[in-house]
């Protein structure tokens, strides 16, 4: 039962995707190439750690896959902006990469999660600079399928509930930020 839970937060996940895609295809929202970029490159690194150490990996390659296409996405649309932020982000992933090769997969699935709540931190500051950027029902979504792949955890170990925790904050943050757009100002009486 849990592998199916598992696998259905993977397809929420992609379902996630598909509605942030129509967004910036369709409505030019904004998005940070850099944040999906390094999301894609240490999402791919929790998918292939995951799968190794025999752990929940659905929810990682639906973002590895699902990440990868809005950074592509975003260079065909010209919406590319690189500044110190994502420079110091890219070395996190090089970090990431070398605790990977040197302490094993285990510790790369740890550093890559990590590394990704790091990396989120562009779109974080898009979001809350201009919450009518991000899509919230993207994100609505994205919640629901990092809180359906961590209940699905068979354990509480690392390669079942880490990655899914970490990317829970991601997505709970972002939401909450693009929730700015919907308070409005009350008038003076």
């Amino acid at each position: 039962m849990l592998d199916l839970l598992q696998q259905l937060a993977g397809v929420i996940g992609v379902t996630g995707y598909i509605f942030l895609i129509t967004g910036i295809y369709r409505r030019g929202m904004e998005q940070s190439f850099a944040a999906f970029l390094l999301w894609g490159m240490l999402d791919t690194i929790a998918m292939i750690t995951s799968i190794i150490e025999k752990g929940n990996f659905w929810l990682p390659t639906s973002n590895a896959i699902g990440a990868s296409l809005v950074a592509i996405l975003l260079v065909v649309k010209k919406g590319v902006v690189w500044t110190w932020v994502e420079s110091l982000t890219a070395v996190m992933v090089v970090i990431c990469l070398i605790i990977w090769v040197t302490a094993g997969d285990l510790a790369g699935l740890v550093a890559s999660s990590v590394a990704g709540v790091i990396a989120s931190i562009p779109q974080m500051i898009t979001t809350y600079r201009r919450p009518q950027t991000t899509p919230i029902n993207a994100y609505i979504i994205f919640l629901a399928a990092d809180l359906l792949s961590f209940f699905a955890g068979k354990s509480w170990t690392v390669t079942e509930r880490f990655y899914a925790g970490n990317d829970l904050i991601i997505s709970l943050v972002i939401l909450i930020f693009s929730l700015k757009k919907l308070s409005r100002p009350r008038p003076e009486l």
